[in-house]
């Protein structure tokens, strides 16, 4: 399932805010740059995998709305309310992990810029000191 993929890019490196504070406070310019690189290449994969797991909410939705009208209208199918019901649980469980992911994804990129600008602003013209 893509959504697990997707927690486990997202969780397995998370970016040491508190490492990458002391750097910015130190002008620490190799440090800084790996970690803005780290993340952006972190943030693009993200990007990528969120596209395709809301795409494919997106068909599941589509689906079920299909085998809910079939069943609703007396068709013959293997399905039954609670199996609907599960279904339906199941997208929205998928749904909100991925607007979780989301939610952090944001504020990590706020955090970045924040500190990105703070670097920029108290070290512009000054050299790595450590």
């Amino acid at each position: 399932m893509i959504a697990f993929a997707l927690t486990a890019a997202t969780t397995a490196d998370p970016t040491d805010f508190d490492a990458l504070s002391k750097a910015v406070a130190k002008c620490d310019r190799a440090v800084v740059t790996k970690t803005v690189t780290d993340t952006i290449a972190r943030h693009s994969t993200f990007l990528i995998d969120a596209y395709a797991e809301q795409r494919a909410i997106a068909a599941a939705r589509g689906d079920f709305a299909e085998r809910r009208r079939k069943l609703h209208s007396g068709e013959k199918t293997g399905d039954t309310e609670a199996a609907l019901t599960l279904a339906r649980e199941a997208l929205d469980d998928r749904q909100r992990a991925l607007d979780d992911l989301r939610t952090l994804d944001r504020l990590e990129q706020d955090m970045m810029y924040y500190f990105r600008q703070q670097y920029l602003t108290q070290c512009a013209g000054r050299g790595t000191e450590k």
